[in-house]
């Protein structure tokens, strides 16, 4: 019994589970069942994305309780996420267990804007400090996006059009065979768009800014033999898309990205597995300011032991490397060492990780974490909560201006209620959490010239309320809620200010449903006024968008998407357009 079961547990961070079970894997870094998981946690699969017509990874994001978005225009423009009131250089950004991210940008964060959905079969968002496992970044949490594993072999070919000369086209087959798997998948997007730009903004175009690009990517397992699993990706993109900036005129930034990653998962024992990542991730960028190359290249090693059939010890050592190349040359690299325990008995369970992180240019820093929860079977109720410190290591573009900057350091916890609604096959969620980030690296206007300092800090703390109930046999109510406070203190004011673009609090509340061979979901956000940070506000809105789709007996599937149905005009940021009401239709043909 404990084989099998250790079989399954040592897929890892793999992404594959049988049928029928709920696992995360992102929140231990080994598989366990999500009634076992401790923190506050998402998943969001492939199969819902296609559901609601999910076209991008912000998309999909900003309908995840607790995570705000900020964009600087439409499609494929300047996109910044906030999470429990953090920002995105507080989010760890991983494909596979691989981070990805660029170290080019200011604050070395990831290019949400080139993130596509080409190839995912979920991803798992894990909120609160995480640095005892995933060490820098990860103070806010981790989004891990986790690519697909063919069943079953097929073929299938997809197509759409709709405002803005918007089109898409996406091939992608799979190959199942006796011990493993070959997939591909290639997408063509292109838009003419809208300006990013309005009549507010000092950069104001009245020209379209358009967005397109193109991505390959190539997916393989093999199984040699029955206590290893190899498996791997890789993805080539590239692209463009025109923005506004003065002084320049019709400015475009290309951009090509080329990511591949190698996995071995092994059972030595009935016990013991070990598994190993190595991964390379280069991001280029060609602007009117130059080109800019970031490159990360990571390796992990982790064995893990099971001291029963749920209980278990884990860890591991870690290499991150980082090379940036914008106006100079810049490389730093990150040593790990982590240990975690994890136990589940009578309902009970808990976590405790520490970890150890040795950066080239600033030193040492060490990290923790605890976590427990409790499931009461015979009600469905469970009670969780948690505690943990981070860490983010000065981006080599910070360094660059600055070689003195310690590490901006982090505590937060967690405590919330699970319950389930049996009779109506449910569940609702409530998480409160709070957090606290000291020696913020900022750029205050310092003895008369612009330098990085590490001279801030800040606070969030908030709720969160998230539940979704079958009303009927194939309809559901579905909805979250969030209330922030973030704000930090501004030493030249002596103040605490409230930080810039996260809405006090924000909700999202829809429907889905099914009849036959026709399935409709409709669902609406909504964000409160918020600060702009340059003494500007921002208005609240109410956005409503729907998703149609009809299927057919041989294989044709027709679609349609609405957005912003009702045209509201409202700013992600002060003086940056988005997009008005549109339509897309589009088909899908799948082959078996």
């Amino acid at each position: 019994m404990r084989k099998s079961l250790f079989a399954l547990s040592l897929l890892l961070l793999t992404g594959v589970a049988k049928a029928g079970q709920d696992v995360v894997i992102t929140a231990n870094r080994v598989q366990v069942p999500a009634e076992a998981v401790t923190e506050d946690y998402a998943v969001v699969t492939g199969k819902e994305i296609r559901k609601y017509g999910l076209t991008s990874i912000a998309d999909v994001l900003k309908y995840v309780a607790g995570v705000h978005i900020s964009s600087n225009g439409g499609p494929g423009q300047t996109t910044s996420l906030f999470m429990l009131g953090l920002p995105s250089k507080h989010i760890l950004v991983m494909v596979n267990g691989a981070p990805v991210y660029d170290p080019t940008t200011p604050s070395g964060t990831t290019n949400f804007e080139w993130l596509d959905l080409s190839n995912i079969d979920r991803i798992e968002v894990i909120k609160g400090p995480q640095g005892a496992l995933y060490g820098s970044d990860a103070i806010a949490g981790v989004i891990n996006i986790i690519t697909k594993k063919p069943a079953r072999s097929h073929f299938r070919f997809s197509s759409e059009a709709g405002k803005y000369l918007t089109f898409k086209e996406r091939v992608e087959g799979a190959q199942v065979l006796k011990d493993g798997f070959l997939s591909f998948t290639f997408t063509n997007f292109k838009t003419a768009g809208f300006s990013a730009t309005n009549s507010k903004s000092h950069f104001y175009e009245p020209d379209n800014d358009g967005f397109r690009y193109k991505t390959g990517w190539f997916s393989w397992g093999y199984r040699p033999a029955g206590w290893l699993k190899l498996s791997g990706n890789l993805k080539v993109k590239g692209g463009s898309v025109d923005f506004d900036a003065t002084p320049y005129t019709n400015a475009k930034t290309s951009y090509n990205n080329f990511f591949t990653d190698l996995k071995a998962d092994a059972t030595l024992t009935d016990r013991l597995g070990l598994s190993l990542t190595a991964s390379h991730n280069r991001e280029d960028r060609e602007t009117p300011w130059g080109l800019y190359r970031g490159i990360v290249r990571y390796f992990s090693l982790q064995p893990v032991y099971y001291l029963t059939d749920s209980t278990f010890v884990t860890g591991g050592v870690n290499y991150r490397q980082e090379k940036a190349r914008f106006s100079n040359s810049a490389s730093a690299h990150l040593k790990s060492a982590f240990l975690e325990l994890h136990t589940s008995l009578y309902g009970m369970t808990a976590t405790a990780a520490v970890r150890r992180d040795l950066h080239s240019r600033f030193g040492g820093k060490t990290t923790y974490k605890i976590s427990a929860g409790y499931l009461f079977k015979p009600t469905g109720t469970k009670l969780r909560a948690q505690y943990g410190t981070g860490f983010r290591a000065p981006s080599l573009y910070e360094l660059y201006g600055n070689e003195e900057l310690k590490a901006e350091t982090s505590e937060g916890w967690s405590a919330g209620i699970d319950q389930k609604i049996p009779y109506l096959n449910g569940k609702v969620s409530i998480t409160y959490f709070k957090n606290h980030v000291w020696n913020l690296i900022d750029m205050p206007w310092w003895q008369g010239v612009y330098t990085y300092k590490n001279y801030n800090r800040a606070i969030t703390e908030g709720a969160e309320v998230k539940a979704r109930v079958n009303l009927l046999e194939n309809l559901a109510l579905f909805g979250n809620y969030t209330h922030l406070r973030a704000k930090d203190y501004n030493p030249t004011t002596g103040s605490w200010e409230r930080l810039a673009r996260r809405p006090k609090f924000s909700y999202t509340v829809g429907l889905d449903g099914k009849l036959r061979k026709f399935s409709a979901s409709v669902w609406a956000l909504h964000y409160s006024d918020r600060e702009d940070g340059n003494g500007k506000t921002l208005g609240g809105f109410t956005t409503l968008n729907c998703y149609l789709s009809y299927r057919l007996r041989n294989g044709l599937e027709l679609y349609a998407r609405g957005v912003n149905l009702t045209d509201k005009k409202y700013e992600l940021a002060y003086g940056y357009n988005t997009m008005g009401r549109a339509l897309f239709v589009g088909a899908t043909y799948t082959f078996r």
